[in-house]
């Protein structure tokens, strides 16, 4: 019989779009998986794998983020648990910033506590440097977050990477550009093709804000969850998580018409306080330092993601 020690996670976030992605990632490969989340998991149609522990909690509340931290005992802490939308960011600074910095800061230290040996942050990439002079974006890039969302993703960096020096826990920070794939949340404001793919399916009009030129690095969440599986079993890093090309929001659309018999013309509507032209991320270091690349091609990935919302009508 093997004495092989389990590898053991704790998912915050874990009841949100990239987080069940990867704890079924992580059960699949034998570790124990245990989620916080504020928010109950899955449902009746995609029910958190078998084995794995769910607690119901507010990273916002430190005594009981501890007391959940301390009883799972963690390896590796996933922290994915935020406040992820740009403009909520902007309407809401406050819950923003207590969400993502002063959540990061409990989360680290009741991770400590647990006697963790790592946590793999999720940053972001797409929000950190406002509009760069040069593309695509490396962790070199200046930061100059326009956005609520952004700067508080990059103060979480600066205090969870104060915390872990002092307390001895490593960290690993994923800095990804715009997720995307089956199960993403098509109600919300941010997700453009989890956003684009349900409404034009039920044949609703399709807003996009702006002219529809802006550019994104769209990543596809399966190649995210890889990157954060090798952030935690590779050494420490900081790494930027994109595919280094950018699609325009037209391009979303026009491909996703396409594979969904779509016919009717977008809404041009304002841009939204907080959004730039274009950013897209150069992956070059991630290569180097975990040896992940991206490697679901663009359309592909919306092609499963079509599928997915097709399947649930």
């Amino acid at each position: 019989m093997s004495t092989e020690r389990r590898r053991s996670a704790l998912v915050t976030g874990s009841s949100g779009f990239v987080g069940r992605h990867l704890v079924r990632r992580l059960a699949a490969e034998g570790w124990s998986v245990s989620g916080l989340s504020i928010a109950p998991p899955g449902g009746p149609a995609d029910p958190p794998p078998e084995g794995v522990s769910e607690y119901l909690g507010d990273i916002r509340d430190l005594a009981s983020t501890r007391s959940i931290v301390v009883e799972a005992q963690p390896e590796v802490v996933f922290h994915l648990a935020a406040q992820a939308s740009v403009p909520v960011s902007m309407r809401d600074p406050a819950t923003d910033v207590l969400t993502n910095v002063l959540g990061s800061v409990h989360v680290a230290q009741a991770a400590a506590e647990a006697g963790a040996r790592r946590i793999v942050f999720f940053s972001t990439g797409g929000a950190l440097h406002g509009a760069p002079q040069s593309l695509p974006a490396n962790e070199e890039t200046p930061i100059a977050p326009d956005a609520v969302y952004g700067a508080s993703k990059i103060a979480a960096e600066h205090e969870l990477g104060a915390l872990c020096r002092h307390l001895g826990v490593e960290l690993s920070v994923l800095r990804p550009g715009n997720i995307y794939g089956p199960g993403q949340d098509a109600a919300g404001e941010s997700g453009v093709v989890a956003i684009f793919s349900s409404r034009m399916l039920a044949g609703e009009p399709v807003t996009i804000f702006g002219d529809g030129n802006q550019q994104r690095d769209y990543v596809y969440v399966d190649d995210v969850v890889e990157a954060a599986v090798l952030a935690a079993e590779r050494e420490p890093a900081t790494c930027v998580i994109g595919t280094g090309e950018g699609a325009s929001t037209q391009r979303i659309f026009d491909t996703l018409a396409g594979l969904t018999g779509y016919s009717q013309p977008p809404v041009y509507a304002a841009e939204r306080p907080g959004d730039h032209a274009a950013i897209y991320l150069d992956p070059s270091r991630a290569r180097e330092v975990w040896g992940w690349t991206p490697r679901t091609a663009l359309e592909d990935g919306m092609a499963r993601t079509v599928e997915w919302f097709r399947g649930q009508r």
